[in-house]
């Protein structure tokens, strides 16, 4: 009887446990590896904070959790085309200044800095890593931390770090991404 007094805590803790704050992602694995770069679709919902990619007959063959603009940085709604892809880019507008000889970072939010650099300091770019380019004033998808279902950036889609990767490698320049404010997710039949 202690034994299951002692249990039944444990269990019922253990099945709140399971939806957690960390975002993750669901892939299709036969029909993702069916799915040919030219025709893939990508639709967001800022309203689930997510993003799946879509076959050539509108099946969705990944789902992720992503993370958009926080107000007064949102992120932008409409139908887009993916404008430019750099596997390894480093942001030019979000960043900090480190020491050039040490390495010890000097300015944390270099946006939040006024002034000029300072002295014996470089820019360094906050990593972007699989950034697929929306709209040529900065918007785009990229890998990027975030809290699942809390809108974060500054504008872009951060995406989850296993997913973007299996997004990137499907996309092309010219791939259609549609963002909505709606949910998607019974549009979809997810």
């Amino acid at each position: 009887m202690r034994l299951l007094l002692f249990l039944i805590p444990l269990i019922l803790v253990s099945c709140g446990a399971s939806e957690s704050n960390k975002p993750g992602y669901r892939v299709k694995w036969m029909k993702y590896r069916a799915t040919s770069e030219k025709e893939t679709k990508i639709q967001i919902s800022l309203w689930d904070q997510k993003a799946w990619l879509l076959n050539g007959r509108g099946a969705a063959v990944l789902e992720t959790d992503v993370a958009t603009g926080v107000p007064g940085k949102e992120t932008p709604q409409g139908i887009f085309e993916v404008l430019e892809r750099i596997e390894s880019k480093r942001s030019n507008r979000y960043g900090k200044y480190v020491n050039e000889a040490t390495g010890k970072v000097v300015v944390e939010k270099s946006w939040e800095h006024s002034g000029e650099v300072p002295e014996g300091c470089v820019y360094e770019g906050i990593a972007m890593p699989y950034w697929m380019r929306l709209t040529w004033d900065g918007v785009g998808m990229h890998v990027g931390k975030f809290k699942k279902r809390t809108r974060s950036s500054f504008g872009c889609i951060r995406a989850y770090q296993k997913a973007q990767p299996l997004i990137y490698r499907k996309t092309r320049i010219g791939t259609p991404v549609e963002i909505v404010p709606q949910s998607l997710q019974e549009q979809l039949g997810l």
